[in-house]
Protein backbone atom coordinates (compact mmCIF):
# COMPACT_ATOMS: atom_id res chain seq x y z
CA UNK A 1 0.00 0.00 0.00
CA UNK A 2 2.79 2.24 0.80
CA UNK A 3 4.28 2.42 -3.01
CA UNK A 4 0.78 3.01 -4.03
CA UNK A 5 0.74 6.34 -2.21
CA UNK A 6 4.27 7.31 -3.06
CA UNK A 7 3.65 6.61 -6.64
CA UNK A 8 0.34 8.90 -6.34
CA UNK A 9 1.92 11.69 -4.74
CA UNK A 10 4.73 11.94 -7.61
CA UNK A 11 2.07 11.92 -10.58
CA UNK A 12 0.34 15.57 -11.00
CA UNK A 13 -3.48 15.80 -10.29
CA UNK A 14 -6.07 16.22 -13.00
CA UNK A 15 -6.29 20.02 -12.05
CA UNK A 16 -2.50 20.37 -12.33
CA UNK A 17 -2.48 18.48 -15.58
CA UNK A 18 -5.75 20.93 -16.78
CA UNK A 19 -3.45 23.83 -15.54
CA UNK A 20 -0.88 23.06 -17.80
CA UNK A 21 -2.85 22.59 -20.09
CA UNK A 22 -4.43 26.07 -20.15
CA UNK A 23 -0.76 27.58 -20.07
CA UNK A 24 0.21 25.81 -22.54
CA UNK A 25 -2.80 27.48 -24.55
CA UNK A 26 -2.28 30.56 -23.23
CA UNK A 27 1.43 30.69 -24.60
CA UNK A 28 0.41 29.68 -28.08
CA UNK A 29 -2.17 32.22 -27.78
CA UNK A 30 0.46 34.65 -26.93
CA UNK A 31 2.79 33.29 -29.82
CA UNK A 32 0.52 33.54 -32.44
CA UNK A 33 0.85 37.78 -32.35
CA UNK A 34 4.83 36.88 -33.50
CA UNK A 35 5.86 36.53 -37.22
CA UNK A 36 7.53 33.90 -38.45
CA UNK A 37 10.81 35.13 -38.60
CA UNK A 38 10.38 35.79 -34.70
CA UNK A 39 8.90 32.11 -33.95
CA UNK A 40 12.56 31.41 -35.83
CA UNK A 41 14.42 32.99 -33.03
CA UNK A 42 12.46 31.52 -30.13
CA UNK A 43 13.81 27.85 -32.21
CA UNK A 44 10.45 26.76 -32.32
CA UNK A 45 10.02 23.09 -34.42
CA UNK A 46 7.76 23.70 -38.14
CA UNK A 47 5.41 22.30 -37.26
CA UNK A 48 4.66 24.34 -34.17
CA UNK A 49 5.44 26.98 -36.12
CA UNK A 50 3.03 26.23 -39.21
CA UNK A 51 0.32 25.16 -36.92
CA UNK A 52 0.97 29.27 -35.13
CA UNK A 53 1.05 30.72 -39.35
CA UNK A 54 -2.47 28.19 -39.65
CA UNK A 55 -3.74 29.98 -36.57
CA UNK A 56 -3.54 32.97 -38.33
CA UNK A 57 -5.29 32.42 -41.27
CA UNK A 58 -8.52 30.67 -39.51
CA UNK A 59 -11.90 32.06 -39.81
CA UNK A 60 -12.96 32.61 -36.01
CA UNK A 61 -16.39 30.88 -36.52
CA UNK A 62 -17.55 27.73 -35.21
CA UNK A 63 -14.27 26.85 -32.92
CA UNK A 64 -11.42 27.06 -35.61
CA UNK A 65 -9.40 28.94 -33.63
CA UNK A 66 -10.02 27.24 -30.18
CA UNK A 67 -9.76 23.76 -31.73
CA UNK A 68 -6.33 25.05 -33.38
CA UNK A 69 -5.31 26.86 -30.11
CA UNK A 70 -5.70 22.97 -28.04
CA UNK A 71 -3.65 21.73 -31.32
CA UNK A 72 -1.25 23.84 -30.37
CA UNK A 73 -0.87 23.25 -26.90
CA UNK A 74 -0.72 19.77 -27.53
CA UNK A 75 2.22 20.21 -29.93
CA UNK A 76 3.53 22.24 -27.15
CA UNK A 77 3.69 19.35 -24.66
CA UNK A 78 7.25 18.36 -25.72
CA UNK A 79 8.79 21.86 -25.49
CA UNK A 80 10.82 23.28 -22.62
CA UNK A 81 8.17 25.90 -21.34
CA UNK A 82 10.49 27.84 -18.94
CA UNK A 83 12.90 28.02 -21.97
CA UNK A 84 10.54 29.45 -24.37
CA UNK A 85 9.32 31.95 -21.73
CA UNK A 86 12.62 33.43 -21.23
CA UNK A 87 13.38 33.38 -25.30
CA UNK A 88 10.00 35.52 -25.46
CA UNK A 89 11.08 37.46 -22.57
CA UNK A 90 14.75 38.22 -24.13
CA UNK A 91 13.05 38.97 -27.44
CA UNK A 92 10.38 41.38 -25.97
CA UNK A 93 12.75 43.30 -23.63
CA UNK A 94 15.44 43.90 -26.73
CA UNK A 95 12.85 45.22 -28.89
CA UNK A 96 11.59 47.50 -25.57
CA UNK A 97 15.49 48.64 -25.57
CA UNK A 98 15.58 49.61 -29.28
CA UNK A 99 11.63 51.18 -29.03
CA UNK A 100 13.10 53.90 -26.20
CA UNK A 101 15.58 55.40 -27.94
CA UNK A 102 13.94 57.83 -30.32
CA UNK A 103 14.88 58.20 -33.91
CA UNK A 104 16.39 61.20 -35.20
CA UNK A 105 13.70 61.67 -37.26
CA UNK A 106 10.94 61.40 -34.19
CA UNK A 107 13.39 63.95 -32.24
CA UNK A 108 14.09 66.45 -35.43
CA UNK A 109 10.17 66.10 -36.27
CA UNK A 110 9.68 67.35 -31.98
CA UNK A 111 12.10 70.39 -32.45
CA UNK A 112 9.90 71.58 -35.83
CA UNK A 113 6.82 71.65 -33.68
CA UNK A 114 7.99 73.65 -31.20
CA UNK A 115 10.70 75.73 -33.08
CA UNK A 116 9.01 76.34 -36.40
CA UNK A 117 11.14 77.68 -39.18
CA UNK A 118 14.26 78.29 -37.20
CA UNK A 119 14.15 74.53 -36.50
CA UNK A 120 13.68 73.95 -40.34
CA UNK A 121 16.57 76.14 -41.43
CA UNK A 122 18.91 74.07 -39.32
CA UNK A 123 17.52 70.72 -40.31
CA UNK A 124 18.14 72.05 -44.25
CA UNK A 125 21.66 72.65 -43.34
CA UNK A 126 22.12 69.09 -41.76
CA UNK A 127 19.67 67.67 -44.19
CA UNK A 128 19.98 69.08 -47.52
CA UNK A 129 17.77 65.84 -48.72
CA UNK A 130 14.99 67.93 -47.16
CA UNK A 131 11.95 70.18 -49.12
CA UNK A 132 11.70 73.24 -46.90
CA UNK A 133 8.43 73.67 -48.75
CA UNK A 134 6.78 70.92 -47.45
CA UNK A 135 8.40 70.77 -43.99
CA UNK A 136 6.66 73.94 -43.53
CA UNK A 137 3.32 73.44 -45.20
CA UNK A 138 3.35 69.75 -42.45
CA UNK A 139 4.40 72.94 -39.76
CA UNK A 140 1.75 75.42 -40.75
CA UNK A 141 -1.20 72.71 -40.56
CA UNK A 142 -0.40 71.40 -37.83
CA UNK A 143 -0.28 74.58 -35.81
CA UNK A 144 -4.04 75.60 -37.46
CA UNK A 145 -5.52 71.84 -37.01
CA UNK A 146 -7.58 71.52 -33.65
CA UNK A 147 -5.77 69.81 -30.97
CA UNK A 148 -7.61 66.39 -31.73
CA UNK A 149 -6.27 66.57 -34.88
CA UNK A 150 -2.87 67.80 -34.81
CA UNK A 151 -1.42 64.27 -34.14
CA UNK A 152 -2.34 63.27 -37.57
CA UNK A 153 0.37 66.16 -39.04
CA UNK A 154 3.02 65.01 -36.77
CA UNK A 155 2.50 61.61 -37.82
CA UNK A 156 2.59 63.09 -40.97
CA UNK A 157 6.05 65.12 -40.62
CA UNK A 158 7.60 62.89 -38.98
CA UNK A 159 7.17 59.92 -42.11
CA UNK A 160 8.34 62.80 -44.62
CA UNK A 161 11.57 63.08 -42.04
CA UNK A 162 12.07 59.17 -41.41
CA UNK A 163 12.13 58.71 -45.32
CA UNK A 164 13.80 61.23 -46.21
CA UNK A 165 16.63 60.81 -43.42
CA UNK A 166 17.09 57.37 -43.70
CA UNK A 167 16.77 56.43 -47.20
Amino acid sequence: MKNESATELELPSKTQLKQNATDLQQLGQKLTSYSSAVLRKISLNEVLISALEEFNRLPNSHGARRRQLQFIGKLMRDLDYDAVIKSIDDLESSHLRKKKKPSAAKLLCETILKSGDAEINVALEKHPQLNRQTMRQLYREHNRAAETSRDKFKAKLQNYLQQQING
